[in-house]
């Protein structure tokens, strides 16, 4: 959703950090949460960031409960209710769905209440207390988990004013069914009390530079009900974006790339806890469409600052695309090939290798999640968001672009890339391995690009062009993994060595020619379904 103030004349880029800053003091809650190694509390507890001012620490001891319905359609509606004893008193806290992309950014009602008993009439926001109300319907509201948690505080403070809150929590989140398991916490989270995100941000980077944190976008109640439920943390998709038809370039350009960055951070737990191939998967196309964003925007927006972070993002995304090509060969390569009746002996041998050969990847993956250049790389992403950081030194050309409609700008691009596509794909019947790749990246960059802009054109007239041209991807995708496969082939034979013998080798060779076999088929469908693709009228011709 497009959510930024108006811009200031054009012609007048200011500086961006004092003009587009936003202070926070009523009830809502922002803030960043980290997971840690315990053997690092000591240290945060000790840190000094530069540029903030440190008071002294507190410790006290938080015990909450958390209510929802039976079926937990309070947590369905993005909605939690937690009630804390504080000392003798009882503190009823309401909170709302974030919609932060980095940080959680949601309300928060907060009341003192009689007894440990959730007290629905006694929520400070109307909103919020009948939709509560509406969804209890007077039924029961049941405990289903409850925290068990020893925080340490301390402020941290600017000379202009920011306050952060730090807080360092250890201890416990424990289910109230379904057999009671237990979850450790060891986490630290920065709230937001008064100031600029931006000043949020900055605080967490410097505190990188104390001990590793990793982002980590689940609550504790998200957390319990997960264990509740028995699952583990899952990847996520990016979802749909959301414009308004009528917004500006700049407004449509900060939305993709909060979008972006949202899709890359949920993804984290994924990566790092659950060692989730889909969450390697998801990471790295978050990654490869920020990448896309920073370009369908137009040169008004290439600053240096946004050109170095898509160069970081393009390093990440490389180390994550190493693990990702493992497991497709692993998953959707091999896997079938294991399951044929006339399937060479050499078979396992050839797995043994290749578990090996992923394994390491996988450990190389999951420590860069949790590593200071990847959450570095996301606060810094948040800071030039929120910052408008291409505003810096921005002359009234520049300014004049940020205000275009986006939709007419939506189309230039597109085209654009229409264009490009069409330029990789002459002499179709011709090309070779590699020029075919190039021409799958193109149509890469297509779907990304129309998938941003999609909000600002009719969705009957949209989703017919996604649908062909997924379609196309598809069978693109399929012969690049056969090139792939041989890649993958060549390199575990080369980590084997010797183990496995001939067996091995001729099982590798087994497997490229079952692939290879489809390339030719695959190629015949493809170069027909992009003579149908071509034909049909592009969703921003109007």
């Amino acid at each position: 959703m497009c959510y930024i103030g108006a811009i200031d004349a054009a012609g007048d880029s200011g500086n961006h950090f004092e003009s587009f800053t936003r202070s926070h003091t009523m009830s809502r809650e922002i803030e960043l949460r980290f997971s840690i190694r315990p053997e690092d509390f000591a240290r945060l507890k000790k840190a000094q960031p530069r540029g903030f001012a440190a008071g002294p620490s507190a410790t006290r001891k938080l015990s909450s409960v958390y209510y929802d319905t039976p079926d937990f359609e309070f947590s369905k509606a993005g909605l939690t209710l937690r009630v804390r004893k504080l000392g003798r008193q009882y503190v009823q806290t309401v909170k709302d769905e974030s919609a932060g992309a980095l940080a959680s950014d949601r309300g928060e009602y907060e009341s003192k209440i009689g007894s440990a008993k959730p007290d629905l009439q006694n929520i400070p926001d109307s909103k919020a207390r009948s939709q509560l109300q509406s969804i209890a319907d007077g039924g029961r509201i049941e405990p289903f988990v409850e925290t068990k948690i020893r925080r340490t505080t301390r402020a941290l403070k600017t000379q202009s004013g920011e306050h952060i809150e730090l807080a360092l929590d250890s201890g416990e989140i424990r289910t109230l069914a379904n057999g009671r398991s237990v979850v450790p916490v060891s986490e630290v989270e920065l709230e937001l009390k008064h100031g600029s995100p931006i000043s949020l941000y900055q605080a967490a980077r410097k505190l990188c530079h104390t001990a590793p944190l990793t982002i980590t976008t689940e609550s504790k109640v998200e957390r319990g009900l997960r264990a509740l439920e028995g699952r583990e943390i899952g990847a996520q998709k990016a979802g749909k974006m959301e414009l308004a038809e009528d917004c500006v370039v700049e407004e449509a350009f900060r939305a993709t790339l909060n979008h972006c960055l949202r899709h890359i951070a949920r993804n984290t737990g994924a990566v790092a806890e659950a060692r989730d191939p889909e969450g390697i998967h998801q990471t790295r196309v978050g990654l490869r469409r920020l990448r896309a964003a920073l370009s369908a925007f137009g040169d008004a927006f290439r600053a240096p600052a946004l050109e170095a972070l898509r160069e970081r993002a393009k390093t990440l995304a490389d180390v994550f695309g190493e693990t990702r090509e493992l497991d497709v060969f692993a998953l959707e390569l091999l896997a079938p090939i294991e399951e044929l009746s006339n399937k060479p002996p050499g078979l396992p041998q050839l797995r043994l290798a290749l578990d090996e050969i992923r394994r390491e990847c996988w450990d190389r993956a999951a420590e860069l999640v949790r590593s200071d250049e990847f959450t570095g790389f996301l606060l810094d992403l948040a800071v030039a968001i929120e910052s408008r950081v291409w505003r810096d030194g921005a002359n009234s050309e520049k300014f004049d672009q940020f205000l275009r409609p986006a939709r007419s700008l939506a189309a230039e691009s597109l085209e654009k890339c229409l264009r490009k596509a069409i330029r990789r794909a002459r002499r179709l019947t011709e090309l070779d391995t590699d020029q075919r790749h190039r021409l799958r990246i193109e149509l890469k960059r297509l779907r990304y690009t129309a998938e941003f802009f999609a909000p600002l054109f009719p969705g009957k007239a949209v989703s017919p062009f996604l649908e062909r041209l997924s379609k196309l991807q598809d069978l693109f995708g399929t012969l690049n993994d056969a090139a792939t496969a041989a890649h993958i082939l060549r390199r575990i034979n080369e980590h084997a060595g010797a183990r496995g013998g001939p067996e091995r080798a001729e099982a590798a060779a087994f497997v490229d020619g079952w692939h290879q076999s489809q390339v030719g088929p695959t190629w015949d469908k493809a170069q027909k379904r992009w003579k149908r693709f071509i034909k049909a009228k592009p969703f921003w011709h109007e």
